[in-house]
């Protein structure tokens, strides 16, 4: 090979080189550009409310959130400022108030964070007042659980524990380990 056959020979090879990384490049910018459109997917609604009826058709529960945003990729919707409402049969109601809230479009549960507070006003105890930093809320046995720290302030009761169980129907609270109270008469 003489030396003018040599230099067309390499520029034809580079030219294949480049043109094949310049083809490659691109597929590799369409796998990405697909995956970052599919993120942006989803729905973000303000001033948002949820609700659920029983099987009469009577309300159960109501689920307001300043913001309500969609991630389709993690089936989740993402709250902020979220307030609820729970009504059971036995007439004992529940309002609860946190900072962000989590629900899993594919399970049961709406996870809370941040400021949570739940209390009721039931008659012959009178308020009760739950506080936490986190809480998991199964809407459909409608069980509230964390194992984080609780303070409860049951009239002038005060408790304070790590983790607890709270039945919303039956309206039973368990407190789990380290509990520590004062009770005045």
């Amino acid at each position: 090979m003489d030396g003018k056959n040599t230099l067309t020979f390499i520029a034809l090879l580079s030219f294949a080189i480049l043109t094949w990384l310049w083809g490659h490049n691109d597929s590799t910018m369409d796998a990405v550009q697909t995956h970052n459109r599919s993120s942006l997917l989803g729905y973000y609604v303000v001033d948002a409310e949820i609700f659920s009826s029983d099987k009469d058709g009577k309300p159960l529960y109501w689920v307001k959130a300043a913001t309500a945003r969609e991630e389709p990729d993690s089936n989740h919707l993402i709250l902020n400022d979220v307030t609820a409402e729970y009504n059971s049969s036995s007439q004992i109601s529940w309002a609860l108030k946190a900072s962000y809230g989590e629900i899993s479009t594919s399970d049961t549960y709406i996870d809370l964070s941040g400021d949570v507070h739940l209390s009721t006003n039931e008659e012959g105890t009178g308020i009760t007042t739950i506080q936490t930093v986190q809480l998991r809320l199964d809407s459909e046995n409608f069980v509230a659980e964390t194992s984080a720290p609780v303070s409860v302030l049951i009239g002038n009761h005060y408790l304070e524990a790590i983790g607890l169980r709270l039945d919303l129907k039956a309206n039973q609270l368990a407190l789990e380990s380290s509990i520590n109270g004062l009770f005045y008469p």
